[in-house]
């Protein structure tokens, strides 16, 4: 065989799996070695083995409601954020300085301590000597082996389970090998059908290796836009989102006239050239309603292009997502992965 031949085998292996090998043998270096260390708070990681388009956040939102009247702060790492180190959110914080994940929760949930930190760990601590809250949700963290977290919970969308992924990152979308999945204490189906019946749910996880794991299903049920500015007479609007999985998005927002749809990347950073395209679409298709996400939101209001759009009169709605676990399994499930 040629030289070209054996660095082929090399080669194309790593990268097909690399970062899945990677990240598997830190993982079994941590656990092997006992390298892992437990926070100072107890906590919960809502986390994937998967990249993006799961539903971490609504899941967060939906934990918060259902574990009322306990002491909860969360901690995430801040994605797509401008600065480094711990933060806790408060009123004057911008996309640019904590992300939108963690904005987006601070604002939905106000009585909620949030915070950002991309050692958990470190945020843990902090959180710690904040005196403020009893444990702790992370949002995302399942692959911080650093720390040996009290519970954790992995999201799949029902509609691209991870096991049914090929190849890791950079190839695939798997951040890790489908066998780490046995590390968590339970996993969700995320997006399912509102009309899924278990027998369909027994058929759908017949090819998914996890008998060993406590597996809940949950729809994500799309809101009725909610006018936050100018609320208008007509149900006509142009739609804009900056989110990772956006199929059948526009077809749920039901009793709308979606005159166009406009997507962007996941976590975009909107620019006034954006908002000027938008209000030509307006103007071109005749309308002046706009449809954004809660998440996308954060971004729009934080860098002051919500006051171009006032100015031409434009009404402002915005939508989110609301989670119910299926077959009234949530109390099993929050009994489950409670880290206290």
């Amino acid at each position: 065989m040629s030289p070209v031949w054996y660095i082929s085998l090399i080669i194309i292996p790593i990268f097909l799996w690399g970062y899945g090998m990677f990240t598997g043998v830190k993982r079994w270096v941590f656990e092997a070695f006992n390298l892992r260390k437990h926070g100072a708070l107890p906590n919960l990681v809502v986390g994937n083995l998967s990249a993006g388009g799961s539903g971490k956040t609504p899941m967060v939102l939906f934990l918060l409601e259902s574990f009322v009247n306990q002491k909860i702060g969360v901690l995430s790492r801040g994605y797509g954020r401008k600065t480094r180190g711990f933060f806790k959110v408060n009123e004057d914080s911008t996309f640019v300085d904590v992300g939108d994940e963690a904005l987006e929760i601070f604002n939905h949930q106000k009585q909620t301590p949030v915070y950002v930190c991309e050692d958990r760990l470190e945020g843990l601590e902090q959180i710690y000597n904040d005196k403020k809250v009893d444990w702790v949700i992370l949002d995302d963290g399942y692959q911080h082996l650093r720390l040996s977290a009290n519970k954790s919970v992995i999201l799949t969308p029902f509609n691209r389970p991870f096991w049914e992924e090929r190849f890791c990152l950079p190839v695939g979308n798997l951040r890790e090998f489908k066998n780490a999945a046995t590390f968590a204490n339970a996993v969700i189906i995320t997006k399912c059908p509102s009309e899924l019946t278990k027998e369909e749910a027994q058929l759908y996880l017949k090819d998914c290796r996890l008998d060993t794991l406590h597996i809940f299903f949950a729809h994500y049920r799309q809101s009725e836009p909610r006018a936050l500015y100018n609320e208008s007479q007509e149900k006509r609007a142009l739609l804009v989102t900056g989110i990772a999985q956006k199929e059948g998005l526009d077809e749920s927002i039901l009793g709308w006239d979606i005159v166009d749809y406009i997507p962007y990347s996941d976590h975009h950073e909107f620019s006034e050239r954006d908002v000027h395209f938008w209000l030509k679409t307006c103007r071109d298709k005749s309308v002046n309603s706009l449809i954004v996400t809660r998440k996308d939101l954060q971004r729009i209001q934080n860098n002051g292009l919500i006051s171009i759009l006032l100015e031409e009169k434009i009404s402002i709605y915005e939508i989110h997502i609301d989670v119910e676990i299926l077959w009234n399994q949530k109390d099993d499930l929050l009994k489950l992965i409670h880290p206290c």
